[in-house]
């Protein structure tokens, strides 16, 4: 759709207050529910089931509640930040405003909705920024740091956020130019063009990153042919797991946090973080390796590919019904009405939507992990998966007290205390 002058007309602006409100409504909920989590985090003495359980000591307790105290105070307030900058935006007509300037100050084709949708992208992508930045750098320097948790140092974290503005520059127009094409092309069935456009994005996302983007922040080795090397590929052969190269990335230079996972469309690459590798015995590291491979024998990853389809395919075919509708982007300031516009007004819209589609991962994830923690100890390893746990819990400061609803709302996995008694359930 080209960009379209709308005929004037007597402006309603219930779509603007239905955002806006949701965005209050969102906002409260979830400060609501940071202050359940909070009252969690200030319990100071250990309960003695996790002492019981997990074997750790009053002090590590004490610091991971003050990690995590910290950590979710300083995300209340920025979120406080970022909610009144949002509502500001839109109840006095920033969106508007840039759009309109894209022709005059950035000096764009005022027909071209390729160029305009740049601009106004990019200024966002600033305003964005602007605020990111800092928090990332307090964050990461300041409570990070003062638990011992990030490695990173100020040079590495400004080189990570150049690679990240150039690999912008080179990915956004692309995949702008492409998305207006595709929804031009489609028509009627836009919705349809838009599914096969977004699977192929995924598919294409999943084979460059990790190949060629991800080797831009970090450094990937071949594990050296050791007993743990040879572990892994027998626990791999066992469960005709396609495995091509088992890799060592230098997760420690950015922080002390330990992870494992693997990659590839049809040979795999298992990826270990140098830090579990120091932390964990071969059998826990065997162990965690397995949990990740529950994940392929279980097909999550697929599972999980057909849900973010069947969401794309609903959230595009609704927006078929707002794309055209001169009430929508009147009532948000704008003039004009394109494709690029009517996208990101829509976004906004359904956002309440998108919230549930979310809630509903959350609870999808939760599930795969035991799955996958199941699947581990089918193999013999429930308790090697076990200590490790709880060694990177150790090293990790993971959070111990979760309040359900926090729980319910935030977290893909479920707390280390749930995990460890599932386990012990199947044992």
């Amino acid at each position: 759709m080209a960009i379209l002058r709308i005929k004037e007309q007597e402006v309603s602006y219930s779509y603007l207050y239905i955002v806006v409100s949701y965005i209050v409504i969102k906002y409260l909920l979830e400060q609501f529910i940071n202050l359940r989590q909070l009252d969690q985090l200030s319990v100071k003495q250990m309960p003695i089931h996790i002492e019981q359980t997990l074997g750790i000591t009053q002090k590590q307790f004490k610091r991971s509640q003050r990690f995590y105290y910290d950590k979710l105070s300083f995300e209340m307030y920025t979120k406080s930040i970022k909610t009144a900058i949002e509502i500001i935006v839109i109840l006095c007509g920033v969106m508007p405003f840039i759009w309109e300037r894209t022709v005059t100050f950035f000096k764009m084709d005022p027909n071209s909705e390729f160029q305009r949708g740049l601009a106004y992208i990019f200024v966002e992508f600033l305003r964005l920024k602007l605020i990111d930045v800092p928090n990332n750098f307090y964050n990461t320097h300041v409570i990070e740091k003062r638990y011992d948790l990030s490695q990173i140092s100020f040079a590495l974290q400004f080189s990570d956020l150049v690679i990240e503005s150039a690999l912008w520059v080179v990915f956004v127009p692309i995949l702008l130019y492409s998305y207006l094409y595709v929804a031009e092309l489609g028509g009627d069935y836009f919705f349809i063009a838009m599914q096969f456009f977004v699977l192929i994005m995924a598919i294409v996302s999943s084979l460059v990153y990790p190949n060629y983007i991800q080797p831009l922040f970090n450094e990937f080795e071949e594990l050296k042919e050791t007993q743990l090397k040879q572990a892994i590929s027998q626990l791999a052969f066992r469960m005709n797991f396609p495995l091509e190269k088992i890799l060592v990335m230098d997760g420690s230079k950015r922080s002390d946090h330990s992870n494992a996972y693997f990659f590839g469309m049809y040979s795999k690459r298992i990826v270990l973080y140098d830090t579990l590798i120091n932390n964990l015995t071969n059998e826990e590291i065997v162990a965690v390796v397995a949990h990740e491979l529950g994940h392929w024998k279980y097909r999550h990853p697929y599972i999980k590919l057909v849900f973010f389809c069947i969401k794309i395919l609903i959230t595009f075919y609704i927006f078929g019904f707002y794309r055209d509708s001169d009430v929508v982007f009147l009532s948000f300031g704008f003039k004009e009405k394109s494709i690029f516009i009517g996208s990101a007004l829509f976004f906004s819209l359904f956002e309440p939507m998108n919230t549930l589609f979310q809630i509903f991962e959350l609870h999808l994830s939760r599930f795969f992990e035991y799955q996958a923690d199941m699947f581990a100890n089918r193999h013999g390893l429930g308790s090697y998966l076990m200590s490790g746990l709880i060694k990177l819990f150790k090293q990790n400061s993971t959070n111990l007290m979760v309040d359900p609803i926090y729980q319910w709302y935030y977290n893909s996995h479920p707390s280390l205390f749930e995990r460890l008694k599932y386990l012990n359930k199947l044992r």
